[in-house]
């Protein structure tokens, strides 16, 4: 099994968590009508992750709160999409729901994640200081 590392970070637009939350929110906007409480959870996803990356190490609390928001709005996000799903669909097809879903809610693991690892890397900072 060959080891290929992960190719570094530059920019906010090379983190996975951006380009899924991107993906997931131009897929959710273009597929469902106006909704918006859904939209608004939605398109401000990868706005989240932007601007966490961009604070993270002159507010770090800060970007740690605004991924915790992150991951709050991936939750009301699937909480909208179940509810248009049962409520209001009368034309997709359930299974982009499903998808979508499936795809936010590993995108708040991933989130969780990041937000740990980044946690991890502040407090290695303070102790070597």
């Amino acid at each position: 099994m060959n080891y290929y590392p992960k190719r570094p970070v530059k920019s906010f637009q090379d983190l996975e968590v951006y380009q899924k939350a991107l993906a997931i929110c131009v897929a959710v906007v273009k597929k469902i009508p106006a909704q918006e409480e859904l939209h608004q959870c939605i398109v401000a996803l990868p706005r989240l992750i932007a601007t966490a990356h961009s604070l993270r190490f002159s507010d770090q609390q800060k970007a740690i709160d605004i991924l915790e928001d992150a991951m709050l709005k991936c939750n009301l996000s699937v909480v909208y999409l179940d509810q248009y799903r049962d409520i209001d669909n009368k034309e997709i097809e359930i299974e982009f729901f499903e998808k979508q879903i499936k795809d936010l809610l590993s995108l708040r693991i991933k989130i969780m994640h990041l937000q740990r690892s980044w946690r991890k890397f502040f407090q290695t900072k303070i102790y070597e200081k």
